[in-house]
């Protein structure tokens, strides 16, 4: 559990319903609809009885339809407001009290509030436009417990993030001299691909292999393998990934007494990164040892899962707990117009924490959205004419926006 650190000696979990939260039950020959890699098949025969770490829902959304795009547009951004709205509501109020008694009487009580869960699975009940909104009201799951073995609720988060492609670049090494010879490292791709492989398999879209292969240039592997993140990021950006995952992979293999017996012990040193390109920020890292005797491949293999399993819970924990980042391009950018945004972005768009000003050159801006909520609102918001900003979208991918300002 993420908040298994807690240090305080009570700790009662709340559910918020506001008025919406309802125990779950499942009618008869009923079944919830889910998106992403997985679908959740309600059982018919009995109801299904709550979870202490899930709660079921009641949650609407809503979206402009004029600045989506279309009707098609504005109903998955609905959808995604209805759904984090659902989070918000069904995580609740986690108090955590450290109470001290004197005389009786109550000396200290900290409260505090957490938003970090996820949407195993929803149903939309009612969906329609109405005066230029398109609303979708759906019946979530909302579960705080661990996501990494949920594939339904993957897919939908990954949705949430705008389904960001992941590139390896792990090469295994006998010696760490090796990252010289970079001829034998360009061949060497079977522990990437078993880590790309992972990440397949829990619903991530992946660049392939041979595509990495294709662009990468040799002095590039050797500064990614030395642990070079602006490499790696531009290599990326050039892929089409958002996700880089880079490192190496040393084995070594000596024989050891064990039990009385010699034993051939077969040994992985993995040391990995997660880099999202869009920010060039680390996302996760790890370094593990796997030591087995007599079976290279199962050492292997052993050591791939294990780095691929820690990789992805590390970034899904961090999507799910931390703020959000959105990154804003600007063209025909002047400097009292983009502090005008900025304060606009600020003061008007739910959930944003803090707006910063990344570069300035020309007539060309990059700020970073700082906020509690995903992109996706962020865009709906800064579309839905409420700024006072005068600007056109010119595009949009995962969480960049590029914007033009309008005379």
């Amino acid at each position: 559990m993420w908040f298994s650190n807690m240090k305080y000696t009570v700790l009662i979990f709340i559910i918020l319903a506001a008025g919406c939260t309802q125990m779950y039950t499942t009618p008869a020959n009923q079944t919830s609809s889910t998106t992403g890699t997985a679908a959740t098949t309600i059982p018919t025969t009995t109801p299904l009885l709550p979870s202490p770490l899930e709660t079921e829902i009641l949650s609407e959304g809503v979206a402009a339809v004029e600045f989506q795009g279309g009707l098609d547009i504005a109903r998955d951004h609905a959808i995604d407001d209805a759904l984090r709205k659902a989070v918000e509501q069904g995580v609740g109020t986690y108090i955590d009290s450290e109470t001290q008694v004197n005389n009786f009487q109550l000396i200290s009580d900290n409260i505090y509030s957490k938003t970090s869960g996820y949407v195993s699975s929803y149903r939309i009940i009612d969906e329609g436009e109405s005066n230029g909104l398109y609303r979708v009201v759906v019946r979530a799951i909302v579960k705080t417990d661990n996501i990494e073995s949920d594939l339904a609720a993957i897919g939908i988060l990954l949705g949430e993030q705008g389904r960001p492609r992941v590139m390896v670049i792990v090469k295994e090494l006998g010696s760490m001299s090796e990252l010289s010879n970079t001829g034998t490292l360009m061949s060497s791709m079977m522990f990437e691909t078993m880590i790309l492989d992972n990440f397949r398999e829990q619903g991530f879209p992946v660049v392939d292999a041979a595509t990495v292969a294709g662009i990468i240039e040799r002095d590039q592997l050797k500064m990614i393998l030395e642990g070079d993140d602006e490499t790696a990021t531009l290599l990326g950006l050039e892929a089409g990934a958002e996700i880089v995952i880079s490192g190496t992979a040393l084995h070594t293999e000596e024989s050891r007494v064990i039990a009385g017996s010699p034993r051939n012990i077969h040994e992985f040193q993995v040391s990995s990164r997660a880099i999202n390109t869009r920010t060039g920020s680390l996302m996760a890292g790890s370094a593990l040892t796997v030591s087995l005797p007599f079976s290279e491949s199962q050492a292997r293999t052993q050591a791939a899962d294990s780095t691929s399993n820690y990789l992805s819970s590390a970034i899904l924990s961090g999507w799910i707990q931390s703020e959000n980042s959105t990154v804003i391009v600007i063209s025909n950018a002047d400097f009292n117009r983009v502090q005008a945004l900025r304060s606009e972005l600020r003061m008007k768009v739910r959930g944003v924490v803090d707006v910063v000003t990344r570069d300035f050159i020309g007539s060309r801006a990059t700020l970073e959205v700082i906020s509690e909520t995903a992109t996706s609102q962020i865009i709906d918001e800064m579309t839905s004419g409420e700024l006072d900003a005068e600007f056109e979208v010119t595009g949009m991918a995962g969480n960049r926006i590029e914007i033009v300002f309008t005379d």
